[in-house]
């Protein structure tokens, strides 16, 4: 294994054993947890469609605000206690830092996440009574990949919300500046960015025949079409459609997360 490999798993562990050990993120997980759990009772007695459906709107809330509360005070902490001044004395490049500590909070972030979902399957197993009359002559309709592809595709979004967290923690330098900042970056992300879009639209800024491109410039609305494109209308492609093009919305995860990092990657040492 090459040493810059090997350095980025030490400092994933160092991050991994940091955000577990908090109280916080205990407090975070089992509320996160409950919330999931409520919701997918409330839709016992459906399928797999009707759990993807009814959980779809509580995760585009509830999964940027937890991975923005795992996220950003991932580096924040390390500059308030001058351990940065010290890393950085190493020959330790920003890039291994960075990614070392995106992949120790994504493996906390993805088990608070992902746990409670997977658990939710247990409400179809359990208490379903018919299958989903609307969709009944589908032969895949009710298939657990349909909510198996939205739980893959929640993940997604949760490890770019967490790199976009990192992003921001490694650009702040006081604790009331990050907290405001993360605070603003989960609102953003959570309406600012669609709120946008649709102000465009209202005000004729923005053309409608290129509205599917700028809501894949979202990242929560990249998120949603993807569920819609990829997980429901897999099923119900003419019924249902995300009306976004799933490239562009890949492609624009992709640059969120990767920009994130680069920019924490080069701001962290400075």
């Amino acid at each position: 294994m090459r040493r810059g490999a090997r350095i980025a798993l030490i400092i994933a562990q160092r991050a991994f054993d940091s955000v577990t050990r908090s109280r916080a993120l205990l407090a975070l997980a089992t509320g996160y947890t409950f919330a999931i759990l409520g919701f997918a009772w409330a839709s016992r007695g459906g399928g797999y469609l009707a759990l993807s459906m009814n959980l779809l709107t509580p995760l585009e809330v509830l999964v940027p605000l937890v991975a923005v509360a795992v996220g950003y005070r991932s580096i924040l902490d390390d500059r308030l206690r001058g351990e940065l001044d010290v890393l950085g004395s190493y020959p330790l490049a920003g890039r291994t830092y960075v990614l070392g500590t995106f992949l120790g909070r994504a493996a906390a972030l993805l088990v608070v996440v992902v746990v409670p979902l997977v658990i939710a399957m247990g409400t179809v197993l359990l208490f379903r009574i018919e299958r989903i009359s609307v969709l009944a002559t589908h032969a895949t309709a009710d298939s657990p990949i349909v909510y198996l592809r939205m739980v893959v595709l929640t993940a997604a979004f949760a490890l770019v919300a967490l790199a976009i967290a990192i992003g921001i923690s490694a650009l702040s330098a006081s604790s009331r500046g990050g907290l405001a900042v993360a605070v603003v970056t989960a609102l953003a992300l959570v309406i600012g960015l669609d709120l946008g879009v649709v102000a465009g639209l209202a005000a004729d800024v923005v053309p409608a025949d290129v509205l599917d491109v700028l809501l894949a410039a979202s990242p929560l609305s990249a998120y949603r079409g993807l569920v819609f494109e990829l997980a429901v209308g897999s099923v119900a492609p003419r019924a249902v459609s995300g009306g976004i093009d799933p490239v562009a919305a890949c492609g624009s995860l992709t640059l969120w997360a990767v920009g994130s990092l680069s920019i924490a990657a080069d701001t962290v040492f400075r």
